[in-house]
């Protein structure tokens, strides 16, 4: 795009504060003075969230006493809860950064937008979903997995004006987030990729957690779409549904099979049909695709112009990228784990083609499902045909080492933080394929596997 997102004058004006700002371009929101670059806004954001957010990394220090900083790396104003002495660059004073900075400020960006706005949610795959979408030309997406509270609106606030779409992920930490987020973005077309049993331990049940994904259409128009997969209900949303997935459904897979590393997948989208490639190839990436596919659909995009890029999506780091180390290959898919998505890592292991050595499993504990925490876990052993090898870690991953065939079972160990990655590496051969899978606190947070990788290198 050319010329800045906003101006400092901009700015002040969105936010309703009085007084003279200069027209200094601004290319770049964050409220993390470790990324403020030079034509940076800095928003100082308290470390305790407000408007009855939650944080699972709350600070025990407010943005604002890094203010000094962010002037140091070229921000070129910033907004404030209050006047901060020796500061020279611009201060755009407000009651509450969060709410009344940040969010108006991406209400103010919302509004001057009139192209298509893909809202997604789901329970699993939303970030693989939404860099599906962003495969558009000229769309512009959420970074990583901006998602909640701030990363949603600072996703608005940096979207590009002239981008073909905006593509906005939405996750929870809480009941009501979902719904918050959505009536934030006011999404012209909402997706729910799934609705799984995550975040059973805060919302209950499994019908709660669809009520949740679903309240995505709230923030729908009248004229929104709502883009749903097979079987899952809505009867909350009185307007237009597409779904994808099921076999009646509007898009659907017709088939598909591998091709090397990659997947040929043949898709219906309502009476026409479309042939695209997946690479890597997994079955669960295919169901994203659909999504991804149907959103579009609903958005009255060209549909074709996506599926011929989508074989150039890669595989975001924790999320099943794999690397070859020495004679074993290592598939990284530790960046959080619950019942559907490790079954899901376990069909893709158990689709490879072997030409010899082992298909391994290290499985960490999934958390937040609550008090049918235990049955959870034992029903893994009933996907683990052609799996030859387990190792689990957690209390809960107990269940199901106990609950192996003989033989199968490598090992446990309980707690993930004194889990040593080359007494891991030792039980590994030549020719193994390795998935590592389980909830964000029991490998990724720990970075397991970079020290599994290097534990292998060593050993090589």
């Amino acid at each position: 795009m050319s010329g800045p997102i906003w101006t400092v004058a901009e700015v002040a004006r969105a936010l309703g504060v009085a007084g003279s700002f200069p027209d200094t371009a601004i290319d770049f929101v964050t409220q993390d003075s470790r990324l403020v670059k030079p034509g940076s806004l800095f928003v100082a954001l308290s470390g305790t969230p407000s408007g009855g957010f939650v944080s699972a990394f709350a600070s025990a220090r407010d943005g604002w006493e890094f203010a000094d900083k962010a002037e140091a790396a070229g921000a070129v104003a910033m907004i404030v809860p209050h006047q901060i002495a020796g500061i020279r660059i611009p201060q755009i004073v407000v009651k509450d950064t969060l709410i009344d900075g940040l969010w108006g400020l991406a209400r103010a960006a919302r509004a001057r937008f009139n192209g298509p706005v893909i809202g997604l949610t789901g329970s699993a795959g939303k970030t693989s979903t939404k860099e599906f979408i962003a495969a558009y030309p000229n769309a512009y997406a959420s970074p990583s997995s901006f998602n909640n509270f701030w990363g949603v609106p600072l996703t608005l606030c940096n979207a590009r004006r002239d981008a073909s779409l905006w593509v906005v992920e939405m996750g929870m930490n809480q009941k009501g987030e979902i719904a918050r987020l959505s009536e934030l973005t006011q999404p012209t077309v909402a997706l729910v990729v799934n609705v799984q049993p995550v975040h059973l331990e805060k919302l209950g049940s499994l019908e709660a957690i669809r009520r949740e994904k679903v309240s995505v259409a709230l923030g729908l128009p009248e004229n929104g779409v709502l883009v749903l997969p097979a079987g899952i209900k809505a009867s909350e949303w009185k307007g237009k549904v597409v779904r994808f997935g099921g076999e009646h459904a509007e898009v659907h897979e017709v088939a598909h099979a591998p091709h090397g590393e990659s997947w040929q997948v043949v898709a219906a989208i309502g009476k026409k049909e479309i042939a695209f490639s997946l690479t890597p190839g997994a079955p669960h990436r295919v169901h994203n695709a659909l999504a991804a596919l149907a959103a579009v659909h609903a958005a009255h995009l060209d549909v074709a112009t996506l599926a011929i890029k989508l074989d150039r999506v890669g595989i975001m780091t924790g999320r099943g990228v794999e690397q070859a180390v020495g004679d074993v290959t290592v598939i990284d898919d530790s960046f959080n784990g619950n019942p559907a998505s490790v079954a899901a890592a376990l069909q893709s292991l158990q689709a490879r083609n072997m030409s010899g050595g082992r298909r391994i499993a290290i499985l960490g504990d999934m958390l937040e499902l609550g008090a049918d925490a235990t049955s959870y876990h034992t029903g893994l052993a009933s996907h683990l045909d052609g799996i030859d090898g387990v190792y689990c870690v957690g209390p809960l991953m107990r269940h199901l080492f106990d609950a192996l065939p003989s033989g199968k079972g490598l090992g446990w160990h309980d707690d993930p933080a004194t889990l040593k990655p080359d007494e891991v590496a030792k039980l590994l051969k030549a020719g193994d394929v390795v998935v590592v899978k389980g909830s964000k606190k029991m490998f990724w947070v720990n970075k397991f596997v970079p020290g599994l990788v290097a534990a292998l290198q060593a050993k090589a």
